[in-house]
């Protein structure tokens, strides 16, 4: 379906650098940027509970239902399939496209999914945070305060929150290391610009 397109695939877990990255990537060598959050809330408008259900139900949960009164492991099971039903959305979009070059990050371009589309002219690389280097970079986003002040107990839902990514980064992490594809553990102990001349380097440009 993508076989004649030159994609640039930055995946991962959330807060961890994707989509500076990838927008530092695009505009640097002239490329167009598909970022699959920006496409999310467009695709929840063409789902049914029967053929997406995870989509369905991140479409009618308020932040109290998403963070707090669930467990951490419901929210990860509902997170992972969420991004696995969306992924049939992004593919669909990126098949309409001309064979212009893109970068596309996000995600729900889990390894698994994305590995048999994998075609020679592709690259892809994994961006993993430390769960530490998450948690403080969620702290410093304004707009998760205003979600969190929706719950019950702001503190619980956030450790839920973090859980919840934590686990889904382990479970990227073990994916690409199982299919041996290329990932970036991010930490802090690198800047920005250290980390995008790894993508640069890997990418070949």
């Amino acid at each position: 379906m993508l076989r004649n397109q030159v994609i640039y695939w930055i995946g991962g877990s959330a807060c961890a650098g994707k989509s500076t990255l990838a927008r530092m990537y695009a505009e640097k060598h002239g490329l167009e940027l598909y970022s699959c959050d920006e496409h999310f809330d467009r695709h929840l408008k063409d789902v049914s509970i029967n053929e997406y259900p995870a989509m369905h139900k991140v479409s009618t949960m308020n932040p109290n239902e998403a963070f707090y009164t669930r467990e951490v492991q419901e929210q990860l099971c509902v997170y992972i399939q969420s991004f696995v039903e969306d992924f049939s959305f992004v593919i669909k979009d990126l098949a309409k496209r001309t064979d212009t070059p893109v970068v596309v990050e996000g995600n729900q371009l889990i390894p698994s999914l994305l590995a048999p589309d994998l075609k020679e002219h592709h690259k892809a690389v994994w961006i993993i945070p430390t769960e530490q280097f998450q948690r403080e970079q969620y702290s410093k986003r304004v707009w998760i305060q205003g979600i969190l002040q929706n719950t019950e107990n702001p503190t619980v839902a956030f450790n839920k929150w973090m859980s919840r990514d934590a686990l889904f980064s382990e479970f990227i992490q073990k994916e690409a290391s199982e299919l041996h594809l290329n990932v970036l553990k991010v930490d802090g102990s690198k800047t920005l610009q250290e980390n995008f001349e790894y993508i640069e380097n890997y990418f070949g440009t």
